[in-house]
């Protein structure tokens, strides 16, 4: 498992992933997208301990919500 702690409140680079992931937020709020130019309001939503399934090929960028810090965790499928 993979966990991203670098979470930032601006949109992160994109991650093109090569197989199913589940991402989990861990800690904190956060928003996930696989938009390509996302809005900062984009995006779904992930409360604590809250996931989501994303496929392998997609260009994922998350970001913080809040000013708390964020964790990220991702599982391949």
């Amino acid at each position: 498992m993979a966990l991203i702690t670098d979470a930032d409140t601006a949109w992160s680079a994109p991650i093109t992933l090569t197989t199913d992931e589940i991402w989990q937020a861990r800690r904190g709020s956060v928003f996930v997208t696989t938009t390509s130019s996302p809005a900062a309001d984009d995006g779904m939503v992930l409360l604590r301990y809250h996931a989501v399934r994303l496929s392998a090929g997609s260009d994922v960028r998350y970001r913080k919500e809040g000013t708390d810090n964020a964790v990220i965790a991702r599982e391949v499928v």
